[in-house]
């Protein structure tokens, strides 16, 4: 409960600060600063260690490029239904099939499975990073300029700090440490949660005028319901899902829409609009619909 009241309290504060005068519009920047050179370097450093390695973690990793395959088909489908531009397809795309695995993700894997479960939701946000990359940034590319440069694609991957970290971790792993590095790294990632939220919360704006509803509805369904449930049906055909990875895998993929989208859709110019209202109220939307998941994998899916 206390975790659940810490978003809640995260993302009200957001809207509040947006709200005073001087705080600074871009605030969220240098809190990103701090997230992605510092915490969530930390939280690799942390969990990495403690993965088991298996078969079982490549699930995590992969769902995040089916959920962006689902959410190709899904585009191309309502193209067929409404007629839509190029912008609003890229919004579309970019909105339905990146995942929210750590700003939000992580905070709510940790409120209804504990901290435990992290290291698993750090395969699946390593997977999310992948396909932001790779997928989403060349897809945005080629929506706004009619081309894909392979080489930035590259330079975004191996300079990417998390990344970075995530793959030192894995080196360093088998290797003893100090007594006070885990203190170390709990300490520096401590204040991800709650930085994140705020983070997004200022992200968050409802002021432009909006007309896009069977759009935004579409969307919304896609990301929140028909990806994590096409998961859900895959991997209980190929695994075992009373396995936690796997749980975390689903409920990883139910997550909202990635802030980045709407930041990409915006530095692309494509429909920022549309991007910017899925994402937000998708992340208020996904309080609920996550705690629906949480109860269809713990109580359908093991009985």
């Amino acid at each position: 409960m206390a975790n659940f009241i810490l978003i809640l309290i995260c993302l009200l504060a957001g809207q509040l600060l947006r709200k005073v005068s001087s705080f600074p519009k871009d605030g969220h920047k240098a809190l990103n600063i701090f997230i992605i050179y510092i915490a969530l370097p930390a939280v690799a450093f942390r969990y990495v260690p403690l993965i088991e390695w298996s078969a079982s973690i490549v699930w995590p990793f992969l769902s995040q490029f089916l959920v962006f395959g689902i959410a190709l088909i899904a585009v191309w489908i309502f193209s067929k239904i409404k007629p839509i531009d190029t912008t609003t397809r890229g919004a579309l795309l970019l909105t339905m099939g990146l995942s929210n695995t750590s700003f939000v993700g992580f905070p709510l894997v940790e409120t209804w499975y504990g901290s435990d479960a992290i290291k698993i939701a750090l395969l699946s946000d390593q997977g999310a990073f992948f396909v932001l990359s790779i997928l989403g940034i060349g897809y945005a590319t080629w929506y706004a300029e009619g081309y894909v440069s392979v080489r930035y694609l590259m330079k975004r991957i191996i300079t990417f700090p998390p990344f970075i970290a995530f793959l030192i971790a894995i080196s360093i792993s088998h290797m003893p440490l100090p007594a006070w590095w885990n203190t170390l790294m709990e300490k520096l990632s401590a204040p991800l949660v709650p930085l994140a939220l705020v983070s997004v919360s200022l992200q968050i704006s409802f002021k432009e005028p909006f007309d896009r509803w069977s759009e935004l509805g579409y969307a919304l369904m896609v990301k929140l319901l028909l990806a994590p449930a096409v998961v859900m049906v895959l991997l209980s055909l190929l695994t075992n899902l009373t396995s936690l990875y796997y749980k975390i895998t689903v409920f990883e993929a139910a997550m909202a829409p990635m802030v980045t989208s709407y930041v990409v859709a915006s530095q692309f110019r494509l429909n920022s609009g549309l991007a910017g209202y899925i994402v937000g109220i998708g992340i208020l939307l996904s309080l609920l619909t996550t705690a629906g998941w949480y109860w269809v994998l713990e109580n359908i899916l093991t009985t």
